[in-house]
């Protein structure tokens, strides 16, 4: 599956990095840990969440703040079928973009790889027609309500079946990187050149690789 952002770049559900961090060493085996979840559906009843990615921050937006983060007004709901990406009230594909508040450092990009989607890991459970998501984290400096859509530091992306294959209460960056290099892929990664030839971003590619 491949994940098409708004600007029509094609992102594929691997770990995308610069050479300096994990060119040339070979994928892992092993995947993330399958579990369940109880999380109930919506309260309101509807199956799939709201087309505009700002109606929710009433559910999402403190958890975020806890991050230094808010969602931008880009987001939304989107048809992704027949190799399309196009906004749509009945698109079964979420696209999420979340921008710092303030200043933001390297060590908080790379943790957010993790948290940004623990926040949103109630997903799939919440909305049960939602088949995809991806979220973005911006760079320091982004305003969400421009019309110009800056490159994502980083990208998570992830499938219905993905998510649930996931131990969200245990989950870290070093095992997302894991699963971004099995085959099939469990979780669609994306990193910006910057951030992955950071000392610190390329210590846990080469631990989560056993290189």
């Amino acid at each position: 599956m491949t994940i098409r952002r708004r600007n029509g770049i094609g992102l594929s559900l691997l770990l995308v990095v610069a050479a300096a961090a994990c060119g040339g060493h070979d994928r892992a085996q092993s995947g993330p840990t399958t579990t369940t979840t109880s999380i109930p559906a919506s309260p309101d009843g509807q199956t799939r969440p709201p087309a505009k990615s700002l109606d929710l921050a009433p559910i999402y937006g403190a958890q975020l703040a806890r991050l230094g983060l808010r969602l931008t007004d880009r987001g939304g709901l989107i048809d992704v079928s027949g190799d399309g990406y196009a906004p749509s009230p009945n698109g079964t594909h979420l696209a999420l973009y979340v921008e710092p508040i303030g200043t933001r450092t390297v060590a908080q990009y790379i943790e957010g790889i993790r948290a940004v989607p623990l926040v949103f890991a109630d997903l799939f459970r919440r909305w049960p027609s939602l088949e995809s998501y991806d979220v973005c984290q911006e760079p320091i400096g982004t305003d969400g309500t421009t019309a110009a859509e800056p490159v994502p530091v980083t990208q998570i992306a992830l499938t219905k079946a993905q998510a649930g294959a996931i131990e969200w209460s245990s989950i870290t960056v070093a095992d997302l990187v894991k699963a971004a290099h099995t085959d099939p892929p469990g979780v669609g990664l994306s990193v910006d050149p910057t951030l992955s030839a950071e000392p610190a971003f390329t210590k846990i590619v080469h631990e989560a690789l056993g290189t």
